[in-house]
């Protein structure tokens, strides 16, 4: 929590005149700056330092990035005792993308949620940013979302638009997607609130599944405009293969290192 929101922990809601919150995951602290923005912590000592404790009606908490069903468990408990006229949350907690989609172990660190293919080359998904996702544990500042945030939410969406409508053709078949290039521009800074992913996937070479080869172009837009775009180029082949290949280049790379300093 922010020095200004300490400050302000025992204000009446009369006197904040503020009946509406964003609520982001403690991790996100650095937009708590702005007087309407909470981290979980800092709503928690808000309501217990008495802010909304005479306040008419139910305070209105948006959600931002990272909150999760623990987190607003947490927030409503208190709030029974410290805020009689209720919470209205705003949102909903967004369930991780499955595994198999975005090829992921941890759900924590699963950055889509709701990804669906609306057309052959078409697909969507929402932002979804857990505040223990392996990007944001050694380096978050400021207010903003980091970079690089942005390029694996964008390698998770074109994983999951190959399996919704290519992996699925071939079952029994196990690929590994290989990047062959990238072009992103970024147009604006991700804040920690709801954003959204839109692809367009552009087969280019679908007929051997041998080895099959897409781009994808995407946009990651918030608050209406966007805020990065990419476009990607990469192909499917199966796992025995670029295992052998993979091999075989890491043996001339070990290879030629040793006789480099004989």
């Amino acid at each position: 929590m922010s020095v200004a929101q300490l400050d302000s922990a025992s204000v009446t809601a009369a006197e904040a005149g503020v009946g509406e919150v964003l609520l982001v995951a403690d991790r996100f602290r650095g937009i708590a700056a702005d007087d309407r923005a909470f981290t979980v912590s800092g709503l928690v000592a808000a309501l217990r330092g008495g802010r909304w404790r005479d306040a008419e009606g139910p305070l209105r908490v948006r959600l931002g990035q990272g909150v999760t069903r623990h987190d607003l468990d947490y927030v409503e408990h208190v709030a029974i005792v410290h805020a009689p006229a209720g919470l209205r949350i705003d949102g909903a907690v967004a369930e991780p993308a499955p595994r198999h989609q975005v090829h992921k172990y941890q759900h924590s660190n699963v950055l889509l949620a709701g990804l669906v293919r609306e057309s052959e080359t078409a697909f969507r998904a929402d932002l979804r940013i857990h505040g223990d996702n392996e990007l944001l544990l050694d380096h978050q500042t400021g207010e903003h979302v980091q970079g690089i945030v942005i390029v694996e939410a964008v390698r998770q969406l074109f994983l999951g638009a190959f399996e919704l409508e290519y992996g699925r053709r071939w079952p029994e078949q196990h690929f590994y997607i290989v990047w062959n290039s990238i072009e992103l521009e970024f147009k604006s800074f991700l804040f920690p609130l709801p954003a959204t992913l839109n692809a367009t996937l552009t087969p280019i070479a679908i007929d051997d599944p041998a080895k099959l080869e897409f781009t994808i172009e995407v946009e990651v837009r918030q608050l209406g405009r966007a805020v990065a775009t990419t476009r990607i180029g990469y192909a499917a082949l199966p796992n025995e293969r670029i295992t052998q290949i993979e091999r075989h280049k890491a043996a001339k790379a070990i290879a030629a290192y040793l006789d480099a300093a004989a």
